[in-house]
């Protein structure tokens, strides 16, 4: 984590060889994994405590391929909670050089808590 507040995260991913695949580049799903905290971050840290988010569809798009320390920056407003409601988020991932790499939006339901 670089930087948090209600409506804008910044995390980093190390590039491991964990997260790589055949192609000597980071993994698509470790991509898309990045996008989709850093987009819940952003928006779950502004949300009031008994409030519930949940990501319900992921659409991402490859750029480039990733190599090297990867981050991701997603910045929203904040939406209202006291009704269940599907908003759009979107993850930028960059590269060192700040090439953007990938770029992704993520549904959540947002809404009170269950009854």
């Amino acid at each position: 984590m670089l930087e948090l507040r209600p409506g804008y995260a910044k995390v980093r991913m190390a590039d491991r060889r964990a997260v790589r695949n055949h192609l000597d580049s980071i993994h698509a799903v470790a991509l898309a994994n990045l996008a989709e905290v850093t987009s819940g971050l952003a928006v779950t840290t502004g949300l009031p405590a008994r409030a519930r988010g949940i990501p319900v569809t992921l659409s991402i798009t490859y750029l480039k391929k990733a190599r090297g320390p990867m981050t991701a920056e997603a910045r929203c407003q904040i939406p209202d909670a006291s009704r269940e409601a599907e908003h759009d988020f979107e993850s930028v991932i960059s590269n060192a050089a700040g090439e953007v790499v990938a770029r992704a939006t993520v549904r959540w339901r947002i809404g009170p808590p269950a009854q």
